[in-house]
């Protein structure tokens, strides 16, 4: 047997692991700027010209003996976890060792002067066809220089400038200095993400910890966004800090089956442990206010003088990981804000952080999280279950905030009521009698003036009203378009249906009576024959009736609900109206029993259609929250007050889960949901279609069952 060893071509390496490895030049020095810091380098100066690039560090430096055996052994790493002790230890930046080939993609001819102390300097060269290995006179103790030409890219002012920019976000440690010099300007790289300040780097600062082992989630905000006199307007708030703790396994429970298919709970608290611990740090700030705006809202801000605005950097310990340096939305701010964008003053619709919006930094540790493993070119991370999990950690961390925040705007949007304004006088005077211009006093030029430029600035205010009132509804639209066309589906396949209502009512009937007529019957009705479900007929014969009434039910109510009439306002009898609800689900669940609390003959304008959508939504969430079959109790009191009607629902089932009992109010946000397959719009319907009313859901309680408690308004 004849043992094998693949022989690749120097120049050949060079191209797939250097040239075609690293995207851009910048991550191509980012790679040797670590390997100085993990040869525990104090300084790293890269030095750029026209024709050559030197990056030169004191660190450990190499002898002969560790480029032959390190060096030149392609994917061998002699790199530990860390190295040092106290405030000087490191956690080592490298592991693949490929980074080496990053010289290739930067220039085609290599000189690496290099000595360790008390060693021979050596001096490596290659032009990645040859390599050669030769002794040098070095006057330092230690140190590496490398020196490439033939260089690859053509290194401007502006390349240069980008170059130090990313080094600035790429570097978050102070153990070694980053010096870069171009045209004898030379420029000590500062970290980005210095010492945050509250009003001037942004408006708040959302910290997140995670804690792999009690799989929790705390997410710390500290907020200057708004002016002390907002307070009034958000008593029950505090505007400057707020501390919010999740629970992961409850979190992300949807998460469990899409991830691994039939994993019990043992493996998936093992898998969300796997994570490891982690922080992060983000910074968010509207990029500029309008005046209005600034007065509407009480914006402490409208501009910051050094506004973070790098986008979200992903750190393992001192360097960010290639392709994560900010550049890149990684966290999916932007499709989580098309899915949802809902201004934060939408009274229903869940506000979604912008990319525009927030800046920030993730931490993780080589070790800690060695579950976010890079690619081979270390150009990226995995994304593996670890990884997604993460992602989803992190966000679940940034809606923490975003649930905050547009919870006081709301609140300021609703109780901020506008100030009383002067009504024009000189301008009605002028308009009746366009003469009067002419012969204005002084002063009525001055208050004619003034009316004109609060005119102006009303109707600046109105266009703004305007086209925040068509976004919202723009929203509301497309969530609602996307269940019309389902439920225009639904009801033309009804339609088409509506012929074989007999036969489905009807025919398990029929085959009963045909089965006895031909002296069947009690042939399969015989219990040695119903031993197997498969071959039980008269059990399958009755499932099929019960599956049956459950398609007419179906049938009559789509054709039903679809009617214009549904929708036309009028006295309705609200007693007769929830008792035809009550017997449509209860003919159609029989483990379901709906009690009443409503008065004979309350009477109430609207349309049939509110009623029957908040209804509906609520006593499908309760089957479907509720699914054992056990017998699930459910009472609807109904109380008119004035031109309201007041409505208490409630179901002795399971409750909220666990997740939503701190903050019940959370499950009205739109793709809010406990369920795997769930979409999470009924509840957001609901509380939409109440609040288009004139009306308001005064409290939702989750434990010992379900209760909500609501006000339906006058408006149609």
């Amino acid at each position: 047997m004849e043992k094998l060893e693949y022989v690749i071509e120097d120049s050949t390496i060079a191209e797939v692991l250097g040239i075609q490895n690293f995207t851009n030049e910048e991550s191509a020095i980012l790679e040797l700027v670590k390997n100085a810091y993990d040869a525990q380098a104090r300084e790293v100066l890269i030095l750029i010209s026209k024709d050559q690039i030197v990056i030169e560090d004191n660190g450990d430096g190499m002898n002969r003996s560790k480029i032959r055996q390190a060096w030149m052994h392609i994917g061998k790493s002699d790199k530990k976890y860390i190295i040092g002790e106290g405030n000087e230890a490191r956690v080592l930046a490298g592991s693949k060792g490929v980074g080496r080939f990053a010289i290739a993609r930067l220039g085609a001819r290599v000189s690496m002067y290099t000595k360790m102390e008390g060693e021979e300097a050596v001096l490596w060269k290659t032009d990645w066809n040859s390599n050669t290995l030769e002794p040098y006179e070095e006057k330092k103790e230690k140190g590496t220089k490398i020196v490439i030409e033939q260089l690859r890219d053509n290194w401007t002012e502006s390349r240069v400038r980008n170059l130090r920019e990313f080094l600035s976000r790429t570097y978050n440690d102070h153990k070694m200095k980053i010096l870069v010099e171009y045209k004898k300007d030379r420029v000590c790289v500062e970290k980005y993400f210095k010492e945050m300040q509250l009003g001037v780097n942004c408006v708040s600062v959302i910290k997140i910890y995670y804690h792999a082992a009690s799989q929790k989630l705390i997410c710390d905000i500290k907020s200057d966004e708004f002016r002390e006199d907002a307070r009034k307007f958000c008593p029950n708030i505090d505007l400057n800090r707020q501390k919010i703790e999740l629970n992961m396994l409850e979190e992300l429970e949807n998460m469990k089956e899409d991830l691994s298919e039939g994993i019990s709970e043992k493996e998936w608290q093992d898998l969300v442990k796997s994570v490891g611990d982690f922080f992060s740090e983000f910074y968010f700030s509207l990029k500029k206010a309008s005046t209005q705006d600034a007065e509407k809202f009480f914006y402490k801000h409208k501009m910051l003088d050094e506004r973070y605005e790098s986008g979200v950097v992903l750190y393992r310990n001192a360097f960010s990981i290639s392709s994560y340096e900010g550049k890149k939305d990684w966290l999916g701010f932007g499709k989580r804000s098309r899915i949802s964008p809902a201004a934060a003053t939408h009274p229903t619709g869940a506000w979604r952080v912008r990319e525009n919006q927030i800046s920030g930094k993730v931490i993780i540790d080589k070790e800690e999280n060695s579950g976010l493993s890079d690619l081979m070119n270390r150009q990226g991370l995995v994304e593996n279950d670890v990884y997604k999990l993460f992602i989803a950690i992190t966000v679940s961390g940034i809606s923490c905030f975003e649930r905050y925040r547009q919870t006081i705007i709301r609140s300021i949007s609703k109780n901020n009521k506008t100030k009383e304004v002067k009504q024009p006088k000189v301008i009605d005077s002028v308009i009746r009698n366009p003469q009067k211009l002419t012969k204005l006093s002084s002063e009525e030029t001055k208050l004619f003036l003034d009316e004109l430029e609060q005119i102006k600035k009303e109707n600046k205010e109105s266009r703004k009203q305007i086209d925040e009132t068509e976004k919202r509804y723009k929203y509301d639209i497309r969530l609602l378009n996307m269940l019309a066309t389902s439920g225009l589906k639904a009801t033309s396949i009804a339609h088409e249906m509506h012929n074989d209502r007999n036969s489905l009512d009807k025919n398990v009937e029929y085959i009963i009576k045909a089965l006895k007529r031909y002296d069947l019957w009690d042939f399969v009705n015989d219990s040695e024959n119903r031993l197997y479900i498969h071959r039980d007929i008269p059990a399958l014969l009755e499932k099929n009736k019960r599956v049956n009434r459950k398609i007419i039910t179906f049938m009559d109510v789509m054709l039903s609900e679809s009617e214009k009439e549904q929708f036309l306002p009028e006295n309705i009898n609200v007693y007769e109206l929830f008792l035809e609800l009550k017997s449509v689900w209860e003919k159609d669940y029989s483990w379901i029993d709906i009690q009443l609390d409503v008065e004979e003959g309350l009477e109430y304008r609207s349309a049939k259609d509110i009623f029957r959508v908040i209804l509906d939504n609520l006593i499908l969430n309760s089957i479907q929250q509720n699914d054992d079959e056990n017998v699930l109790e459910i009472n609807i009191q109904a109380v008119k007050r004035g031109r309201t009607i007041n409505i208490v629902y409630k179901d002795n089932g399971k409750g909220l889960p666990s997740k939503y009992r701190i903050d019940p109010m959370r499950i009205l946000e739109v793709h809010e949901t406990s369920r795997k397959r769930g979409h999470g719009i009924g509840m957001w319907i609901v509380n939409n279609t109440i609040v288009s009313t004139g009306g308001q859901i005064q409290s939702i309680e989750g434990v010992n069952g379900f209760k909500i408690e609501f006000v339906i308004g006058e408006k149609i």
